[in-house]
């Protein structure tokens, strides 16, 4: 079961790994308006307060980017991050991933988010609705399906990663 996530471009992901929010101070920043703080001790208690783990967990998602001419928001995001991917029965078998949620709706800039848990085995790939995405009206991960998998570390190491190479100019 393959997933993927974006890091920004100056990301650490291959000597480091993939951190989560807590782990890397430029992620902190997204939380910052729904935690009302910007002090990590209340954004991590926020975060806490959506579901056990979430201050360890990384978001992803079970497909690349797929621009279809739509939002040139979504265009500039792909281009602007690394995209890695990785298989989750790896880290499953090692122990890595505590627990799964998904998170399949909020309004803009992620207010009132829906979280459910699920099994790894629950994960859907079908394909996802990029053509809902519209990042004027702040609808971005607002309204595309993804997963947080929360982290027994905060980290998936580099051993786990392989980072994409973008090959076509529209990403599908």
């Amino acid at each position: 079961m393959r997933l993927y996530h974006y890091a920004p471009k100056n990301n650490t992901c291959l000597k480091d790994g993939i951190l989560c929010a807590l782990k890397s101070s430029q992620n902190l920043k997204h939380y910052v308006a729904r935690a009302g703080s910007e002090d990590t001790k209340e954004i991590e208690k926020w975060m806490e307060s959506t579901f056990e783990g979430r201050s360890r967990s990384i978001s992803v998602l079970t497909e690349p980017v797929r621009w279809q001419g739509n939002d040139p928001g979504l265009k500039t995001f792909a281009e602007e991050h690394n995209l890695f991917s990785f298989e989750l029965d790896d880290l499953l078998k090692d122990g890595v991933v505590e627990a799964v949620w998904c998170k399949d709706g909020s309004d803009a800039q992620g207010k009132n988010e829906k979280f459910f848990k699920v099994l790894p085995e629950e994960i859907d790939y079908s394909p996802l609705s990029w053509h809902k995405v519209c990042f004027e009206k702040g609808l971005f991960f607002a309204v595309i399906r993804h997963y947080l998998l929360v982290l027994k570390n905060g980290v998936i190491e580099p051993k786990y990663l392989k980072k994409i190479q973008k090959k076509q100019k529209n990403y599908d």
